[in-house]
């Protein structure tokens, strides 16, 4: 059984994928690529088992979108998307430096 996953989620979404952004531009593209192709994908689908266990808990009007598998979807999406545009921004800067 998972300990509160409604509160699990909030961390997630509020403070784990924020925090990728803190220092981006003195991460490495190994740094990157690890992100991108491994901890990304692991914690989407921890996020979307949390989900599924919160659905099946009584929910709150504001539980059913913290809980709902489309939004946890597209906010990985937009955080993959966000990563690569500052991945992309920081390589431009270094040729041109």
């Amino acid at each position: 059984m998972v300990a509160n996953p409604r509160k699990r989620l909030e961390i997630i979404e509020k403070q784990v994928l924020p925090s990728l952004f803190v220092g981006i531009l003195s991460k490495d593209d190994k740094w990157l690529e690890h992100t991108l192709k491994v901890y990304l994908p692991e914690l989407e689908a921890k996020a979307l088992r949390l989900a599924q266990i919160c659905r099946e808990e009584k929910l709150s009007p504001e539980d059913e979108s913290l809980c709902d598998p489309e939004r946890i979807k597209a906010l990985f999406k937009e955080t993959r998307e966000k990563l690569m545009k500052e991945h992309v921004k920081r390589e431009s800067l270094s040729r041109f430096n």
